[in-house]
Formats: structure tokens, sequence, C-alpha cells
């Protein structure tokens, strides 16, 4: 896929006769790419005409978004299954949500796993975190290892290796 793109976008972007051509979209099959000012794709899901549009200016939603290393634009993201790796974002809501070496201000779902991150609010059903400075968790069942939280709140359980947790509250 993205041998294809440069292609394209090699032949659009070099010199034509002495005009230069300047593609207003990229059609790549399943996706489009809107070039004509801000960050537009478009993403065929069905039959003709059956599009969603995902604009890269803020918010990004989908069923399932995998993400590695997300635009600067994109601060907030949310799906059925979200995974981001390498990351700075506002906020992320998922039914299943993996983070991996992301900073990011707020974490909502049901399955949250965190990796090597930095979180200051998180609200889960069921949380892992490795290796994660956390501010303040809110959580059914939570498992911690090697992480830094400041306040942890808990209606269940919760099972801490090797973890500082400043507050600890039961809900």
């Amino acid at each position: 896929m993205a041998e294809k793109f440069d292609k394209y976008y090699d032949y659009f972007s070099s010199m034509h006769g002495g005009i230069r051509i300047r593609p207003r979209s990229i059609n790549l099959g399943l996706l489009r790419i809107n070039l004509g000012g801000g960050s537009l794709v478009e993403l065929r899901t069905g039959g003709r005409g059956m599009a969603s549009r995902i604009n890269a200016t803020g918010v990004m939603e989908g069923e399932h978004v995998e993400l590695v290393n997300p635009p600067e634009d994109v601060r907030v993201i949310r799906g059925s299954f979200v995974k981001v790796q390498n990351g700075d974002l506002e906020a992320v809501e998922g039914e299943e949500v993996v983070l991996y070496n992301v900073n990011v201000s707020r974490v909502t779902g049901r399955r949250v796993k965190i990796m090597n991150s930095d979180v200051n609010h998180i609200e889960a059903e069921d949380a892992t975190l490795i290796n994660t400075d956390a501010g303040e968790v809110i959580v059914s069942r939570g498992e911690f290892i090697n992480c830094d939280i400041d306040t942890l709140e808990y209606r269940e359980s919760y099972k801490v290796v090797n973890t500082d947790v400043k507050n600890l509250r039961k809900a």
C-alpha cells in the first residue's frame, strides 16, 4: 500500500511538460486521501457510495483503530478496539484500549491495558498497568506492575506488584 502511494505521489508531484499537476486526491482502492487542504481520509467500507470519512484534525473515530505514531493533529481517539503506540494524546475512549509508550490525559474503557506510559486519569472495569505513571485510577478490578499511582479507587479488587500507591480508596 505504501509503495502504491509513493508511486502515485511521485507521479503527480513531478513536472509534466512544464506544467505542475497538483491532484485533489489520491485514490488507493479502499483508501482515498484528499490533498486539497486539510487532512481528510476517506475509507470505503461497503458497496457503491458507502464510505466513512475520517477527519484527521482533532478526533479520530472507528470500530477498530490501530495507530503507530499518530499525527500531531489527532488529540482524541474513540472506538470499540483502540490500540495506540508512541503518541501524545488528550483522551482515548473505547471498549478495549491498549496503549504502549503514550502520554495521555484521560483514558476510559471497559478493558484497559497500558504499558510504559504516562496517564493523568483512568476509568475502567478491568485495568492492567505495567511501568506506568498515573494520576487518578478508578477501576472495578485492576492489576498494577511496577507503577507509580497517586490515587487508586477500586470497587472489587486489585493486585499490586512493585507499585507505589499514594492514596488508596474503596468505592
